[in-house]
């Protein structure tokens, strides 16, 4: 009988690490993928940024032309 029970609480223990390290795996792979995904957004963002810059500067440029004052 303690042997049975001994027996089924190795077999429990070895099923939870098993479980744990399953999921350390997983975590490591959501890690990777969240911080490609943080990275391309980061990326992006800047693109946005760059292309924002240039239109108020176009922007700027055709106020300018049109009142014909320059833009404090």
């Amino acid at each position: 009988m303690l042997g049975a029970v001994l027996a089924v609480g190795v077999t429990l223990g070895g099923v939870i690490l098993t479980g744990f390290h399953g999921i350390r795996r997983e975590m490591g792979d959501l890690r990777r993928e969240f911080s490609e995904f943080r990275q391309d957004i980061e990326t992006r963002l800047s693109a946005v940024e760059r292309q924002q810059v240039k239109l108020e500067g176009l922007l700027e440029g055709l106020r300018e032309a049109i009142t014909g004052h320059k833009a404090a």
